[in-house]
């Protein structure tokens, strides 16, 4: 008998470490823009990776201008390595295109379902932006490593806004993250920062803007453009007092390791 659990493919709620990868070096520059779907994709790539003994399976991907939707599903043996196991259990996935760019994730859902056979099985269900111009592929890669975005127990780093930019944070080994601007405006504050790598998406989840000691959590964050390896990020924070003392804060991370083995790419019609 096995047991059937779900991957989990959040990588905006794990924290991890910065690695290049061709897709990345091939991108030149890219911009947010609308999507480049005209019609509703409806894909079943079936595509199975197994690791340890365990089988993962990408049973759909949609597509609308509007979104991206994918479901994947695991099968681990009863009998299967405990350190195997575990590696399982605190596996993450990034997902981005061949030309470089990055999606976060916008929703998930974990549920039990019913199978043909009356056995029953988990899959989770991740719902992420729209695809940006005409990639050829979608890519789901796999990695090891990193802590949860609260990063229980990591350091604090914090630096002081002023009206001198860059400012420079020093996350520990996944490398660093930088502030390239503000705009204080009466009903938000938006920052600019620039992250080198394809977890850039992941250094910047655990960012706060922080006034006279308090730390305000953004309510948007949205990738702008992507340029030889480097991806510049805009953060919305609520609106502050110039006159109070102001900081950036984020966390020190660890760094993390891509699993090849699993990489999972889908083919786009082009």
């Amino acid at each position: 008998m096995k047991k059937t659990t779900i991957a989990v493919l959040s990588a905006a709620l794990l924290l991890g470490g910065t690695l290049s990868s061709p897709a990345v070096q091939a991108a030149s520059r890219l911009e947010a823009g609308p999507s480049a779907v005209s019609s509703e994709l409806n894909l079943n790539p079936a595509i199975k990776k197994e690791y340890g003994g365990a089988v993962f399976e990408l049973e759909s991907l949609t597509a609308t201008k509007q979104s991206m939707e994918y479901v994947i599903s695991r099968n681990v043996p009863e009998n299967m390595d405990p350190e195997m196991d575990r590696n399982i259990m605190a596996m993450n996935y990034v997902v981005m295109d061949s030309n470089g760019w990055i999606y976060d994730r916008i929703q998930a859902e974990d549920k039990m379902r019913e199978k043909p056979d009356g056995t029953f099985d988990r899959y989770y269900k991740e719902k992420l932006g729209a695809l940006k111009g005409k990639p050829k592929e979608l890519i789901i890669k796999p990695y090891l490593g990193g802590t949860n975005i609260k990063s229980a127990g990591k350091a604090d780093v914090t630096a002081k806004l002023t009206n001198k930019y860059p400012v420079t944070l020093d996350q520990g080994k996944i490398g660093t993250m930088t502030v390239t601007g503000a705009k204080f405006e009466k009903k938000r504050t938006v920052l600019t920062l620039s992250i080198q790598g394809e977890t850039a998406s992941i250094q910047n989840a655990a960012t706060w803007l922080v006034e006279n000691g308090k730390a305000l959590d953004y309510s948007r964050k949205e990738l702008i453009s992507v340029n030889n390896d480097v991806y510049r990020y805009e953060l919305e924070f609520p609106a502050v007092d110039r006159k109070a003392t102001l900081q950036v804060m984020t966390k020190r991370m660890t760094p993390v390791a891509f699993l090849n083995e699993l990489e999972m790419r889908v083919k786009l019609p082009q």
